[in-house]
């Protein structure tokens, strides 16, 4: 995957938006009728499995949104709002979608207003949609108010015990990149000041050379965060881990729990080289290891 397009997929670094402008529900929310189309399938998969598990409802979620087209840029728009894209959609917008769908199926409120409430909590600092210095931009902060709110735990510390010397700068010294921050030095100070604070706390992670003794402690639908090695940068790419068992004596559909199934851990993703949503065809170690920039990964598992 380039380098442009790992950043853009997580940090959403600003492009012109060619997404549809959308229409606005009440509590200005940004979206498409086939936004909310594609959520009313992905709902009709997941309401008879409600009482699944999260990582099972999630995945179920990702797999109906299979061959999505990757769409960049969708949440560089004006005024800034809670904006919905689920017709097309980029590496972190889909885990956020998959996650919120998941919950919301959980709960006895499944409209599509429900999941925007949940989308509000997750992308925007204490779930307050107040201007682009509220929106978290940095998935280390996206974590980490997940974890406040007992919806997620992150494994990284317990599976290598690697600390992650991480500095925060990549926005605020690159503001010239993105259209909100290039004429308006005080947000970019707001954003340096964000970065300040997440800069300070402690980090860990699973480096290259310890990930394929690892592998076994990596589940079906925890999200996989790949840790840059660009300055400044915490996660270039974000995945769901997807595990699918080969059985060579076809006894059974898949392998999994079959003691000839033979474990291959993949991921799905948004990808921007398949322009689409996939089950690459890479492994995740497989990927990890061929891809420079990437320094390791960080574990994520949704409760």
């Amino acid at each position: 995957m380039k380098r442009t397009f790992i950043y853009f997929c997580l940090l959403w670094i600003p492009w012109m938006a060619q997404a549809h402008p959308g229409v606005l529900l009440s509590d200005q929310v940004r979206h498409t009728p086939e936004d909310q189309k594609v959520y009313e399938t992905v709902m009709e998969v997941l309401l008879p499995l409600r009482s699944e598990s999260m990582p099972v409802l999630i995945m179920k979620a990702a797999e109906a949104m299979l061959e999505t087209p990757y769409v960049g840029g969708t949440l560089e728009q004006t005024p800034e709002m809670l904006t919905v894209s689920l017709a097309g959609t980029d590496c972190i917008l889909l885990v956020e979608a998959c996650v919120c769908m998941a919950l919301t199926a959980r709960k006895e409120d499944h409209s599509f207003e429900a999941f925007c409430d949940n989308l509000r909590q997750f992308r925007y600092r204490k779930g307050q949609a107040e201007g682009y210095a509220g929106r978290i931009h940095y998935t280390s902060e996206w974590i980490q108010q997940a974890e406040s709110r007992d919806l997620a735990r992150e494994i990284s510390r317990s599976v290598s015990g690697t600390r992650l010397d991480q500095v925060f700068s990549y926005m605020s010294a690159h503001a010239d990149r993105y259209p909100m921050l290039a004429d308006n030095p005080q947000l970019t100070l707001q954003i340096a000041a964000v970065e300040k604070e997440l800069s300070e706390r402690k980090y860990y992670y699973i480096p290259k050379a310890k990930l394929e003794e690892n592998l076994d402690k990596i589940q079906h639908g925890d999200m996989i965060c790949f840790v840059s090695g660009t300055e400044g940068l915490d996660i270039s790419h974000v995945a769901f881990a997807y595990e699918s068992y080969i059985c060579e004596h076809d006894c059974c559909p898949d392998g999994r729990g079959c003691p000839n199934g033979q474990r291959r851990l993949g991921f799905i993703h948004a990808s921007s080289k398949e322009e689409k949503v996939v089950v690459d065809d890479m492994t995740l170690a497989g990927y990890v290891n061929s891809t420079q920039s990437c320094k390791g990964i960080r574990i994520v598992r949704f409760l």
